[in-house]
């Protein structure tokens, strides 16, 4: 991720967080060095003692978290900015800069008692502990086409998630609108190209937009149209252009579109001042005595 915080990605981090099962902990944009370059994600399962039961509170990719070792980086392709052809690449060298500082660090304490990562020993100590995780919209023929090139192999999982071989770490790819609809989780599919059909899909992101989590002016991060426009699209019509003034209702439209399936006076109401300006005084009375009133009071206002 750059600089500037991606709505999509600051929704799917709170996702996963609030969706996610407990025995993960979440961290978001993790540096890699003192580059900018940064992780969209970094899930860490907690260590638990042995024979602690299986953790199944999960509510979001229900069928991914048992999937993952230790450590996954996680990379999000939300809908405005799909996948495309070479950034398999860049997530592999995240992968291998990651397990390469984590290799970096020392490992035994002097007596030879191995390190602890909160004593500042790894949290990867082999290969089969980290894993790479592409969550896309959809698969695109890009993403086949870096797979095939690379020499790597799938194998669909079902519903939505698949996994890839031959590489030097696992790769687990998530199609969101295949995932989505398949573990019946309409907020899951958001963030591909489901609409937000469910209560609970309008409420997490409309709690989002009027939240502090995006740490600046929500309307200046990237994806916040596209976002209101999904949002918008769930509403009838008429909670659509609630509040707003006739103007406002047919700015946009062309002089067709605005007197299209109206009766006279109507089409009358729908002319912009301009218009109404050149209309002479004839015409006006031949209208409905409300109608009349109203232009009248329009021209007044306008200056007329």
């Amino acid at each position: 991720m750059g600089a500037k915080r991606v709505i999509w990605h600051v929704g799917f981090e709170r996702n996963l967080r609030r969706r996610g099962p407990t025995s993960f902990e979440v961290r978001s944009e993790v540096p890699l060095s003192e580059e900018p370059s940064r992780l969209d994600y970094l899930l860490l399962r907690k260590l638990t003692p042995e024979g602690e039961p299986v953790d199944n509170s999960a509510q979001t990719l229900r069928h991914l978290w048992p999937l993952l070792p230790r450590v996954s980086v996680v990379e999000y392709k939300s809908p405005g900015h799909p996948y495309r052809s070479g950034q398999l690449d860049r997530l592999w060298g995240y992968v291998h800069t990651y397990f390469a500082n984590q290799r970096a660090l020392p490992r035994h304490r002097a007596d030879g008692a191995l390190l602890t990562p909160a004593e500042g020993g790894p949290e990867v100590r082999a290969r089969e502990d980290l894993c790479a995780v592409l969550v896309v919209a959809a698969r695109v023929t890009s993403l086949d086409a870096d797979v095939e090139a690379m020499g790597l192999t799938w194998e669909n999982l079902g519903s939505g998630y698949l996994r890839v071989h031959d590489g030097l770490f696992t790769l687990y790819v998530v199609e969101l609108d295949v995932a989505g609809p398949a573990e019946g989780d309409d907020l899951l599919h958001s963030f591909g190209h489901g609409t937000l059909r469910s209560p609970e899909a309008r409420w997490f992101w409309m709690e989002l937009v009027g939240s502090k989590e995006a740490a600046m002016n929500m309307q200046d991060m990237e994806g916040y149209k596209e976002l209101m426009d999904k949002m918008l699209d769930t509403l009838p019509a008429e909670q659509r252009l609630a509040g707003l003034s006739p103007e406002q209702r047919l700015a946009g439209l062309s002089p067709e579109q605005r007197l299209a399936g109206l009766d006279r006076d109507h089409q009358a109401l729908a002319l912009p001042v301009e218009v109404l300006r050149l209309l002479p005084e004839t015409y006006l009375r031949s209208l409905s005595p409300e109608v009349e009133a109203e232009i009248h009071r329009r021209l007044r206002q306008s200056g007329r």
